[in-house]
């Protein structure tokens, strides 16, 4: 199982509705999809037309209390920051072996550590951040390999783009220059997103004519043929850092 880890260096940063929406469009083009989320307060099921009250199983919860939504395995475990066995124990129920299917996992912005953990066992690293100023503020920090979370594997998504915005417009231009081939893609701000949510309904059928899900899936075009890399753990030679 393919590890895709969906973690930013702040919150509030639509870390969970790229992490829904990349799911989707991998189980669109035919991969066998896991989603688990490590949040406590899960915004999870409300991406997949669940109502808030929905409880979603663990990761290592049996079939029989799977919560299935499009084909999708949701799954939840806010103990897993806490938990310095969690990427051994995902080995070993089998969810970071090799074959089709794809483990996509969304980490709260502030288990750093977790995801720290879980860096060199992914095959892709998406980080979302919105064109802001704290954005920038924030990246170096984050591009720090002591610091932060960041390797050969990592990307960014730019979220929630307004380019009506003088400040956005800049704020994307500087990152675009900063990351260069590492932004792998830009979702616009579309209110639509929150509409759905409220409405209880997927995106893709309250408002098939998104810019925000056709944005997305262009990012998940993207992002799918890194799932094909090796992990930076089976790169890992003697004498060489795994993480760049």
């Amino acid at each position: 199982m393919a590890l895709l880890l969906c973690h930013s260096s702040k919150g509030g940063t639509g870390n969970t509705f790229v992490a829904a929406h990349l799911a989707l469009a991998l189980v669109e083009h035919g991969a066998d999809v896991t989603l688990l989320s490590t949040a406590a307060m899960d915004s999870l099921p409300l991406h997949f037309g669940l109502p808030p009250s929905t409880r979603l199983p663990g990761f290592n919860a049996g079939a029989d209390r799977a919560v299935v939504a499009s084909g999708i395995s949701l799954r939840n475990d806010p103990r897993a920051p806490a938990d310095p066995d969690f990427a051994a124990t995902l080995r070993d129920l089998g969810f970071l072996d090799n074959g089709d299917r794809v483990l996509v996992l969304d980490v709260a912005a502030g288990d750093l550590g977790l995801a720290r953990a879980l860096l060199p066992l992914a095959r892709a690293h998406v980080c979302t951040l919105p064109a802001a100023p704290e954005s920038l503020s924030l990246l170096p920090d984050y591009l720090d390999i002591e610091r932060g979370c960041w390797s050969d594997h990592s990307v960014v998504a730019i979220n929630m783009l307004d380019e009506t915005r003088k400040l956005t417009r800049h704020t994307a231009a500087f990152l675009r220059e900063l990351l260069g081939a590492r932004l792998v893609g830009r979702v616009r701000r579309d209110e639509a997103v929150p509409e759905a949510l409220a409405s209880l309904q997927y995106l893709s059928r309250y408002a098939p004519a998104s810019a925000a899900l056709a944005d997305v899936a262009a990012l998940a075009r993207a992002v799918a043929p890194m799932l094909e890399r090796p992990t930076l753990a089976e790169q890992i030679v003697p004498g060489r850092s795994w993480i760049a």
